[in-house]
Order: C-alpha cells, then sequence, then structure tokens
C-alpha cells in the first residue's frame, strides 16, 4: 500500500450507478467564487408521450418502494421534443425532515442512488437519466474601448463579407427573430433598441436563472425579464449584451451583421456566470415554442460526445427545421478532440474563430519621433509600464540568447527599460527575471505577434512586442545612447499579425465519433461590440462566443434573402451552402500550408458568395473516419440552381495534418496540438464537370490516407476544390477529415489509473492507495470509509464496466450500473472517482436485476472494462480491462 496526497483528488466527480445506455457524465470543476453545485440531482427522460402522467406514475413507484427517501421532483419537459422531469433524491432524517440531503454520508447517498435509479430506469417508464451538471460561462476577458476610437473602422464585415450584402443587396434581416441563449442582455442600450417587448428589437426572452445563482445560493429566481444589470463587481462582463450587438447593434458608427433583426434574449447565466443543464434545455425549448428562426448558443461543456442531453435536444430542435448556431468551445490550448457539447450536435453549425484583421493596441511613443509602437501587455499585475530611458537589454542584443544568462546583461539597464529578443535558449519569463534580478524597471521583449503572458515570478512590467518594431528600436538604440520612451495610454487601430487566421483558443475537433466538428468558422478574435452600460457601454471581446453570433446572424441574412424558399432553407441546406463558399485559412503567416478542417471546419463564412452563388453540392463536409472504420469512397451531388452554365475542375488540397499525441506508450495528448504535412490522396471519377441549369450530377471521390505509423493516429485533412471555368462562378470546396490508425487501439486509462484508494482522507492529506497484491478490508460494521476507484482517461470511453468477481474468480454481478459516455480527462483537468459500497447487481439468465444485494462476507475483486474508443460494446476484445486488489468485505 501507497500514499497518494488528496489533492490529486479534489472536485473530482463522484460517478454513481445509473441505468444501462443511459448515463452520460460531464464531470466539471466549478469556480470557487461559486456556491456548493447540489448532488444528487438528474433529468429522467420519459419514453411516453405525456410527462405529466408519467411523473405521477414514476412518483408512485418510488414512493412504494423507497419510503425512507426524499424524492423533490422540480423542472417538468413536457414537450414535443422533450419528456421528462428533474429530480433530486436524499435519504430522511430520523424526523423525517425533507431537508435531510446532509445527514446521509456520501456513501449512504451513492448506494440510495444505485437503488433508486436501477428501479427507475427498470420501470419501463424511462428513455435516459442523465446527471443535472453545472455549466459556467465562458471565461471572456473584455477590453472596455475608449470613446475616441471609430468602433465601425474595426468590424470584421470585409472579412466575411457582409458589407457587400448590406450595400449590395440591401439586406440587414428585417423580418428574421434570432433567440439568443446568454447571459442576458441590457436592452436599454441605445444600439439595442432601448426596451422590451412588443415594438422593441429585444421582443422576446425571459430569465431562467435570477442575479445571485451560484453566489450564495442555487435556487432560480426566474422571472420574465433578460434584463442584464449585473455591477462589475460580480465578474460579469456582459457577455450576452456583447452577442446580442455582433448580431444586432445598430448606432451611429456600428453595425451589426443583421442589423434590422428582432431578438429574443433567454438568461441562462447569473452574474457569477453559472447554470445548469437542466435550465438550458428549458431555455432551449421556449426559444424554440416562441417561433424564433435561428438559435445562437454561446455556452458549452468539454465533452466531445454527441449523446449528452444538451446535444440531443439541439439535434432535435435542427430536425423540426431551426438552426442552431453553437460555439465549438475555447479549449484550443488543450490540443485535439476539444470540440464541446452542445456544438457536436448532428446538424449543428458548430463555430470555429478566425481573428480579426484589425487590432487595438495599446503604443508607446518615442521622444523626438512621431513614430508610435503596439505592444502587449504581459504582465498587467504588476502595473503599466512608466516612462524611461531604453536601454539593452544583453550586451550582444539581437542574437539568441539574449538575457538567458544575467552576466551578459550589461550592468547600464538598472533603473531603465530593457529591450531583448526572445530567445530558444530559455523561456521568456527567464529573461524578464533576469532583466529584473540585474535592476532593469521594464522588460521590453520582441519577436512576437501577440500577448505573452508572464509568471507570477516575474516581478518587473512585461511587453511583448512584434519582430518588426523590435529591429526598429534596436536600430534607434545603435544611432543614439538616449532614447526616450513615453507611456501615456494611447490606443491606435493596427492591422491585427495574425488577421484571417484560426484564433490559438478555437476548440479542435473532431468529435468523439469523428464527425468533423467545428464544421464552420466566424470572426471571434478581437470583435467589437456593446456592453452594458453600467459596464462601459462599448467593448473588445475575444472567443468562439463571438463567432457563433456573428455566423447566427449570416443565417438571418441568409433567410430573409430567401425568404418563402422553404427547399433552400433547411438547416442541412443553410449550413452546406456556407460550406460551400466559405475561405480556407493558411495554418498561419509564416506557414502558406492549408490550414486544418478539424480546425476551421469549411473555413470562414462569405456571407455574400453564399446568398448569390446558385451551384450547390451536398454533402458539405466528408469523414472519412479511422482505417477500421473507413468508408473510402463517398458521393458528392453537384447542383446547378442558377440560369447559365457551370464548368468546374476538380482539385485535392490537402491542409496541415495533426500529431494528436505526445508519444505512442501514454497516449497523452499533445497541448497544444503539434502539426505536420501528411496529406492524403483524392481519386475523382470526373476530372472536369460542365453542367447546365437545372440539372446535377453525382461525383464519387475516394480517399487514400496518408501512409504513415499507424501508432501515431495522424490527422489528415484537406478540401475537394471544384475550381471554377467561369468568371461569374466562384469556386467550391469541401472540407474532408480521417485518421490514420486504429482508434480501438488508444489506451483508455492513464496516469497510473485506475486506482483503489479509500473514501476517507488519511492523515495529513495523505490517502491510501492499494497494490495488485495488497488486501483492502472492508468492514461494513465500521465507519473506515469505503473502496473508492479514482480514474483519469488518456482517451474518451462510451461506457466503463464494472464486474465483482468471487473468490473462485466467478463475475456475480456487476458493482456499479454503467458509466457512461465520458470525456478524455485533459493534462489540467480533473478525473472521475467511484465509490462502492459493497452491494452488487446480480444476473438472471444473462439479464441484470433492478435491485442490488449486499455481497456475503468474503474476498472480491471489482473489474473496471473501459469499452475502446468506437469499440463494440457487445465484443469482449473491445475492453480495456483492469482488476482491482482483493477487497475483503466482512
Amino acid at each position: 500500500m501507497r500514499l497518494l496526497n488528496s489533492i490529486l483528488l479534489l472536485a473530482a466527480s463522484s460517478l454513481i450507478g445509473m441505468s444501462s445506455a443511459s448515463y452520460v457524465t460531464e464531470p466539471r470543476q466549478i469556480s470557487s467564487r461559486h456556491a456548493s453545485f447540489p448532488k444528487n440531482n438528474f433529468i429522467i427522460e420519459f419514453s411516453g408521450s405525456n410527462a405529466e402522467a408519467d411523473k405521477k406514475k414514476l412518483t408512485s413507484l418510488l414512493e412504494d418502494k423507497f419510503s425512507d427517501t426524499t424524492l423533490t421532483f422540480g423542472r417538468l419537459f413536457n414537450h414535443d421534443l422533450m419528456k421528462g422531469v428533474t429530480i433530486q433524491i436524499g435519504s430522511k432524517d430520523k424526523e423525517d425532515s425533507p431537508s435531510s440531503q446532509s445527514a446521509a454520508s456520501e456513501e449512504e447517498q451513492e448506494e440510495l442512488m444505485n437503488e433508486v435509479f436501477k428501479a427507475v430506469s427498470e420501470s419501463g417508464l424511462v428513455k435516459n437519466i442523465y446527471p443535472i451538471v453545472p455549466v459556467e460561462g465562458p471565461n471572456t476577458e473584455v477590453q472596455v474601448l475608449n470613446e475616441e476610437i471609430d468602433i465601425g473602422k474595426i468590424s470584421p464585415h470585409v472579412q466575411t463579407q457582409v458589407d457587400r450584402v448590406h450595400k449590395e443587396l440591401k439586406n440587414t434581416g428585417e423580418g428574421i427573430t434570432v433567440g439568443i441563449i446568454d447571459t442576458g442582455i441590457d436592452y436599454t442600450h441605445p444600439a439595442l433598441g432601448g426596451g422590451f417587448g412588443e415594438g422593441y428589437k429585444v421582443r422576446l426572452g425571459k430569465d431562467y436563472i435570477g442575479d445571485n445563482y451560484g453566489y450564495n445560493s442555487t435556487v432560480p429566481e426566474p422571472d420574465s425579464d433578460p434584463m442584464d444589470s449585473c455591477p462589475a463587481s460580480t465578474g460579469s462582463v456582459g457577455h450576452g449584451t456583447h452577442v446580442a450587438g455582433i448580431i444586432a447593434g445598430k448606432s451611429a458608427n456600428f453595425t451589426g451583421v443583421a442589423p434590422d433583426v428582432t431578438l429574443g434574449m433567454w438568461r441562462v447565466f447569473s452574474c457569477y456566470g453559472l447554470t445548469s443543464n437542466d435550465i438550458i434545455l428549458d431555455a432551449i425549448l421556449d426559444a424554440f415554442d416562441s417561433g424564433v428562426d435561428i438559435i445562437s448558443m454561446s455556452l458549452g461543456s468539454f465533452n466531445g460526445w454527441p449523446e449528452s442531453p444538451m446535444a440531443a435536444v439541439v439535434e432535435r430542435v435542427i430536425e423540426k427545421g431551426t438552426p442552431v448556431v453553437v460555439s465549438a468551445g475555447n479549449d484550443g490550448k488543450l490540443g485535439a478532440f476539444t470540440s464541446g457539447t452542445p456544438s457536436v450536435a448532428q446538424g449543428a453549425l458548430s463555430i470555429a474563430s478566425f481573428d480579426n484583421t484589425k487590432i487595438i493596441n495599446n503604443v508607446f511613443g518615442v521622444k523626438g519621433s512621431s513614430e508610435t509602437f503596439a505592444y502587449y501587455d504581459s504582465n498587467p499585475k504588476i502595473g503599466d509600464m512608466q516612462n524611461g530611458q531604453l536601454v539593452a537589454g544583453d550586451k550582444n542584443v539581437g542574437g539568441d540568447a539574449d538575457a538567458c544568462d544575467v552576466s551578459t546583461i550589461p550592468s547600464s539597464v538598472k533603473g531603465k527599460l530593457a529591450l531583448a529578443k526572445q530567445s530558444n535558449k530559455c523561456t521568456l519569463s527567464q529573461q524578464a527575471i533576469n532583466l529584473g534580478t540585474a535592476g532593469a524597471a521594464g522588460a521590453l521583449l520582441y519577436n512576437y505577434d501577440y500577448a505573452i503572458p508572464s509568471t507570477e515570478t516575474v516581478k518587473i512590467p512585461f511587453i511583448s512586442l512584434s519582430d518588426k518594431d523590435g529591429e526598429a528600436l534596436l536600430t534607434m538604440l545603435k544611432n543614439s545612447q538616449n532614447v526616450q520612451l513615453t507611456f501615456d495610454g494611447k490606443e491606435e487601430i493596427r492591422d491585427a499579425p495574425t488577421g484571417n487566421t484560426v484564433s490559438w483558443f478555437s476548440s479542435i475537433g473532431g468529435n468523439y465519433e469523428l464527425g468533423l466538428t467545428p464544421n464552420l468558422a466566424g470572426v471571434g478574435g478581437n470583435v467589437p461590440s456593446t456592453l452594458p452600460q453600467q459596464l462601459g457601454s462599448w467593448g473588445m471581446m475575444s472567443g468562439t462566443s463571438m463567432a457563433a453570433p456573428g455566423v447566427a446572424a449570416s443565417v438571418a441574412l441568409y433567410l430573409k434573402q430567401f425568404s418563402g424558399n422553404d427547399e433552400l432553407s433547411t438547416p442541412a441546406y443553410i449550413l452546406e451552402q456556407f460550406q460551400n463558399y466559405a475561405y480556407q485559412a493558411v495554418h498561419s503567416h509564416d506557414d502558406p500550408n492549408i490550414e486544418t478542417p478539424f480546425s476551421q471546419g469549411a473555413g470562414l463564412v462569405q456571407v455574400y458568395d453564399a446568398l448569390t452563388q446558385a451551384p450547390h453540392v451536398s454533402p458539405g463536409h466528408i469523414s472519412f473516419n479511422d482505417t477500421i472504420n473507413i468508408e473510402k469512397t463517398h458521393t458528392l451531388k453537384l447542383t446547378n440552381n442558377g440560369d447559365s452554365i457551370v464548368s468546374y475542375q476538380l482539385l485535392n488540397n490537402v491542409s496541415v495534418s495533426i500529431e494528436p499525441y505526445k508519444d505512442t506508450n501514454s497516449y497523452l495528448f499533445n497541448e497544444p496540438a503539434k502539426f505536420g504535412l501528411d496529406g492524403a490522396k483524392m481519386r475523382f471519377s470526373k476530372k472536369t464537370i460542365k453542367l447546365s441549369p437545372g440539372k446535377s450530377v453525382d461525383i464519387t471521390v475516394t480517399v487514400i490516407p496518408p501512409s504513415t505509423d499507424p501508432k501515431l493516429h495522424i490527422m489528415y485533412g484537406g478540401f475537394i476544390t471544384l475550381k471554377s471555368q467561369t468568371k461569374q462562378t466562384k469556386d467550391i470546396t469541401i472540407p474532408y477529415a480521417g485518421v490514420v490508425g486504429d482508434q480501438r487501439e488508444l489506451p483508455i486509462y492513464s496516469n497510473g489509473t485506475p486506482l483503489l484508494t479509500n473514501s476517507s482522507e488519511g492523515q495529513g492529506g495523505q490517502i491510501p492507495v492499494w497494490g495488485a497484491n495488497d488486501t483492502y478490508v472492508y468492514d461494513r460494521r465500521a465507519n473506515n470509509g469505503q473502496p473508492r476507484f479514482v480514474i483519469t482517461l488518456a482517451n474518451p470511453t462510451a461506457q466503463i464496466a464494472s464486474p465483482v468477481y468471487n473468490s473462485r474468480g466467478r463475475k456475480i454481478g456487476d458493482a456499479f450500473v454503467d458509466l457512461e459516455y465520458m470525456a478524455r480527462t485533459p493534462s489540467a483537468g480533473i478525473g472521475y472517482t467511484a465509490t462502492w459500497d459493497g452491494k452488487y447487481y446480480p444476473y438472471f439468465f444473462n439479464l441484470r436485476m433492478p435491485l442490488p444485494l449486499p455481497v456475503l462476507p468474503g474476498k472480491y475483486q471489482i473489474g473496471l472494462d473501459a469499452l475502446k474508443w468506437l469499440g463494440d460494446k457487445d465484443n469482449d476484445n473491445d475492453r480495456e480491462k483492469w482488476l482491482s486488489p482483493v477487497i475483503q468485505v466482512k
């Protein structure tokens, strides 16, 4: 037996037994500033057509079987798209107090839930059981804009052709309604109409959450008013108001993408940025019922399985004909397979982020010169850079090891502002630390085109500069010994060095079933828009949260353009049309290779082209899956909806590839992703096409994946391009993606887990861990903790089974009901825990019984058999198996 520090287990989600094929886990560590999120809350989805009647039947069944249990029913979903109810389960205390959940131990609660939900799942009433989980709002920073800045000059409308739609097509979205599910809105803002209700721009919606949810309470306080009046002291940044402005803002110097649409706002996040998935579900259904034409959602959770409840309901809304646009997520730094739910829902427009081509930069000047220099504050917590004299930060400044050694820093830096070049011989933080140690008053490090965050150990102001500006300052130093810098807080609009490329934060696909998400992109990096007036009225934010509403508003322009044409207005057709005419980014301005579809989807929306080009290709993208499940040949249908002959040449434009894993032993993800140049070849049934108006033609495409080592699981991609041979017709592109290798060969467990530990923390924060040759003694009569299993996942799994074996090695049943649809564990993320109560679910003629039985005293072992990625649940060879040490039960 060894000891494990308990900090490794903090905030791990406790998994309990659930019905087979119904339990979706979404572990989430919520911010410490939030109130404790209630446990043992679930969404019960009924299989019948009358939720009210099924609720009564379920209540009667559970009250008869569990008289010592408190069952609190909450939200009722009696909707065509969702029949269900929320329920909280607790144990009654000795006085039968209904607020007795805290009176029961964690182990007793888990035991109770195992019994209750097995009964629920065997009742014949239930289709799915989902845990109610917390969902945090996007962690978005805001840059309040100076009133002197002309906001219209940094609008991304030229990038997305929205300017042409407004000017040439006279289309501003009038008559279309966009429903937003977000943090609320300051509808009194002049650019957002000044009011709420009939006759105003913001006409629909409600508040599902209240201001204080997550602060001192997790009880929603709903009302009919979606107003966001949250002060800055709550941490609120006005996310929903910013989103609304991107869609429909309208003022003298600012125009949203669709400035004349009608808005609805369903507020689901409190001032403290917390909600839960059941609240979001209710808002989605209400927005759908209100008759909105589009739903825009800038929210989500880190889980790529399309089976989550939010993704499932989004898919149903889309099937009913309402497009749903969802931000893909801001977890790009965590590598591949980071697209979140519900953006992974089948049919959703899953949106990546491109950077704006314009940016507002802080600038400083040089005395005696009219030139200004843009910079990024990399250490804002220390304070602003002060005016001062610039000196060289190294005796050989401009070399490859500037300031990496204190001995090479001249004494002249003391009390001065030191200039140094980024080094590949030491970290930038070390450079800044060394300059501070040598006495510099501030550090200017160049060769960066974006903000470089410093560590807490950097104790001086530290700014990042571009290579061009750094070299210009270095030239000034060579020509003068008295270069004085002035920092006066000025801002200027500049060309963004990363403009029109995928934002660094944008989540990378695909989903866990290898579908292509994201599937489209909008501008989300450095986007100006409205803020609540108490927070400054105007500001800049970055995130896929900003990209999604821009695309939602683009869809509004599309629906306006084709109003009354049902054939061209289905969610599937709209997505395909925007994909057909999207702009593909290069990997970076230093790398001209095309960015992978796993990062940019089909590319950045080109709204004018999508609205004016008649030829159409379906499907809009292709997923070739992995090598084992590959469908090498797909059929594309090109339809000419125009009135002139079109002609194309077919090409294969390969993109950069992704090397998802650090090595072929641990198979831990590269965080951030690592890219390569492994491309696929394509065979086309036709190399050229000439098509008359009103005609269609099928094109078969066959992939030849790159011949890379299957153990590397290279993620390849590219774009099938129909190169137009006529001036009036634009090129059409269809993204494709696939994986070389068999996903079933990837390990599921990581970091030496599963581990057998104790549910009670030991002395000094140490938790014992039992090894393979140890015996865990579990005395049910003593209060010494229960066996607990700790799990981290290198890769996602759709199911973990938990067979219980007796001392003769015979399986007698299951310890838990299957754990399902579990996300991979990022390097900085939390894992999972499951506690065993000494009971098992027995089998009778291969059928698992609905209620658990206590095991007899004796020795047992518990297996945790994880289904391999894309494995077959009915194939025992598709399991990664782990067997616990012996557990002696008394």
